[in-house]
């Protein structure tokens, strides 16, 4: 399989002071092709819904057309410009199983290699290959799973995909890699067909405040599941 094409989606005109990843997949109900992505970095659109989307090397506006009711995934459109990118298809729910071999795909904010206790090979000229390289740990209701491969800083709402085929097992949501821990959750990307898309979204579907309450509610669910070890105090550590 090609490398997937690069994705990067940032406040309009602030590539420089946070971003996100996000990948291409076919959207739901024959929708085509659009970048699926976190819903907390979706909300980066503001009232306007205006995003700048860079895929490859070309930078266009973006628009939120889609936000899930409970996950933490968005879909984001942008006219024109798919047509040269490698588009993935999604995994089934089905197909995931505990010990899969995965790779965390996205863009790392440039500060992130340094900022990062899990990026100190960065530093030693390893490179980002080898560490992006995991398994499937766990997965709890059709939801999340969690996997040991390093997500960094500005890699929120890349994909996760399976390494034999290349196919999206999900979307970066939370976990502790950032800080030096060993494992991350994802959203299972299958759940993009719950997603309702509309040219005109009310921005309140992608508001931060709204956003971030639901991944909570959800994600705090989900790692009650996935790590029973947890307090209540370190899943919300995770999770924000």
């Amino acid at each position: 399989m090609p490398p997937p094409t690069p994705v990067t989606i940032a406040p309009l005109g602030a590539f420089t002071s946070r971003s996100g990843s996000a990948v291409i997949v076919r959207g739901p109900r024959g929708v085509g092709a659009v970048a699926l992505t976190a819903a907390h970095v979706a909300s980066f659109a503001g009232k306007k819904n205006v995003l700048d989307v860079k895929i490859g090397e070309k930078t266009r506006r973006g628009r939120v057309v889609g936000v899930h009711a409970e996950l933490d995934l968005a879909l984001v459109d942008v006219d024109d410009v798919f047509d040269d990118a490698l588009v993935l298809d999604v995994m089934s729910a089905d197909d995931i199983r505990v010990g899969m071999k995965v790779e965390a795909l996205g863009v790392p904010q440039a500060y992130a290699g340094i900022a990062s206790a899990a990026f100190r090979f960065v530093l030693e000229g390893k490179g980002f290959d080898e560490p992006r390289l995991g398994t499937i740990m766990a997965t709890c209701g059709g939801t999340h799973a969690m996997h040991t491969a390093a997500v960094a800083a500005g890699m929120s709402g890349g994909a996760l995909v399976e390494r034999n085929s290349g196919r999206v097992i999900g979307v970066h949501s939370f976990g502790d890699a950032f800080f030096g821990g060993k494992r991350d959750v994802c959203v299972l990307a299958e759940r993009i067909k719950e997603i309702e898309v509309e040219d005109n979204i009310d921005p309140e579907a992608y508001d931060s405040r709204r956003v971030n309450a639901m991944i909570f509610a959800s994600s705090d669910k989900a790692l009650r599941e996935l790590a029973p070890e947890l307090s209540a105090s370190e899943r919300a550590k995770w999770i924000f």
